[in-house]
């Protein structure tokens, strides 16, 4: 999409990578880092959450030509109406990057992008399938675009773009498990389970809440919870939470926060999810008990001088003991 609307040096709005964003957004180490002007829009210091009056008074000012919306590390529903607003008033066209909550949009959990951004892109394997990606088109699938002196539809230009512009030799065996992906999101039981992954993630995050941990936002509306654990304990870092609670059998990953003080290899969050434990039949009662295992496990954590951690090796084993009953209950599946 990138590469078929915009020349080096053109102008991209796009959240931040420290402030939930995704590398491929802008990030210097990316692609579109290096060819192309990027601003970062930010989220509002006190609440955490996306601010479109901002945004927009931001995209008034830059004059972007692409504006992307979309995150891997926010939690809140993201208004995709108000950014095609905003886009449509500086002349700029909107991509949602939806991959983080592909699911979620394919069973009516979180609110669709397709007419409302003029590109949406998404993996195909976060939502649960094979490695690979999508982009999809809405209303503004027959808009016309102008290009090297030829007039053609954008979804034409976006394909003659991708092929034979970007793309090389299919892998069969990849596009066939693409449609047997698809046919599955179209089941009761997909649907069922991200509205059960949604559910299980407000209940996880309540009893963090709790328990007295400091999840951002006060909650979820997706799949994802984000903790600043640097609120628990002195000297507390993610990297440590998760080190600790892997060290535990609890996979986490570290994660920045917005305006993180920490720099990334260090972090001063972390990032929870519930779809594989909802796969596996785990419930509220689960989501408790989760709960319970991550607060004792990051309040045994201790962290020395050096920025290491230590657990007491009796709460680790009988951490680690409770965590192997409760995944033998719920098996992967």
């Amino acid at each position: 999409v990138i590469a078929a609307l915009l020349q080096a040096g053109d102008r991209i709005l796009s959240l931040g990578l420290d402030q939930g964003g995704h590398l491929s957004h802008g990030a210097r180490v990316a692609f579109t880092g290096k060819f192309f002007n990027i601003e970062n829009y930010c989220l509002d210091r006190e609440t955490f959450l996306l601010d479109y009056d901002a945004i927009r008074q931001q995209a008034i000012s830059f004059r972007p030509k692409l504006i992307v919306c979309g995150a891997s590390a926010y939690s809140r529903v993201i208004d995709f109406s108000k950014f095609r607003k905003i886009a449509d008033e500086v002349g700029a066209y909107l991509l949602a990057d939806i991959s983080h909550i592909a699911g979620l949009v394919i069973a009516g959990v979180h609110p669709s992008p397709i007419d409302q951004a003029h590109f949406t892109t998404t993996s195909t394997y976060k939502p649960g399938g094979p490695r690979g990606g999508l982009i999809l088109m809405g209303r503004d699938h027959d808009s016309r675009i102008t290009v090297a002196g030829k007039t053609l539809t954008l979804s034409a230009h976006i394909q003659k773009t991708t092929f034979p512009g970007m793309q090389g030799t299919p892998y069969l065996n990849n596009v066939a498990a693409k449609a047997v992906f698809f046919r599955e999101t179209l089941s009761d039981e997909y649907r069922a389970w991200q509205v059960r992954i949604v559910e299980n993630a407000k209940n996880l995050a309540d009893n963090l809440l709790d328990l007295g941990h400091d999840v951002l936002t006060g909650g979820t509306d997706t799949h994802m919870i984000l903790v600043n654990v640097t609120t628990l304990q002195k000297d507390m870092t993610g990297v440590a939470a998760q080190q600790g609670l892997e060290d535990c059998g609890i996979i986490v990953n570290k994660n920045g926060l917005p305006f993180d003080k920490k720099g990334a290899a260090v972090a001063s969050g972390i990032r929870l999810g519930t779809p594989i434990v909802t796969r596996n039949g785990m419930g509220a009662e689960q989501m408790s008990v989760i709960a319970d295992l991550v607060d004792a496990t990051l309040r045994a954590v201790h962290v020395g001088n050096d920025g290491r951690y230590r657990i007491d090796e009796s709460t680790r084993n009988d951490i680690r003991a409770k965590v192997r009953n409760l995944c033998q209950k719920y098996p992967i599946r």
